[in-house]
């Protein structure tokens, strides 16, 4: 039997901040049309427990200014960033009508794990994002 401490705290964290409902865009892979890479997706509904992140409002890097938006999300499931040598990752999260991209995965557990998300462009669907994306286009 082993013990759960996020099952043991979770009523005191939900007190203070309770879950987000939100949908994880789980990566399939992608389709290759005519040379044209576009990733797939399948939708899972997932409660996330968003907590701020600390992160300098303004980086520098490479000479340019970024503004960043991360936050750690802890959710049931087993959700990933980029996996290349297992060919999966790259999982989108939809939040409050905001797209975040998981960009590392900080703990995995056989029930639940904890990630980094990044802010995307806004966009009223999947489809529009992966359209705005599409083939490496840099808005």
């Amino acid at each position: 039997m082993t013990f759960n401490i996020r099952s043991a705290v979770r009523g005191a964290v939900q007190q203070l901040n309770e879950d987000t409902p939100g949908t994880v865009y789980v990566s399939t892979g992608r389709t290759n049309t005519g040379g044209i890479l576009t990733p797939t997706y399948a939708s899972v509904a997932a409660y996330l427990q968003v907590q701020a992140q600390d992160h300098d409002s303004i980086q520098h890097n490479r000479g340019l200014e970024y503004s960043g938006s991360y936050y750690t999300v802890y959710a049931y499931g087993d959700f990933s960033d980029i996996e290349r040598p297992d060919g999966k990752g790259g999982d989108v999260v939809n939040m409050n009508n905001r797209y975040y991209y998981i960009s590392q995965v900080f703990e995995w557990w056989p029930d639940w794990c904890s990630f980094e998300v990044t802010r995307q462009l806004n966009a009223t669907d999947l489809a529009a994002l992966l359209a705005a994306l599409s083939n490496g286009a840099n808005p």
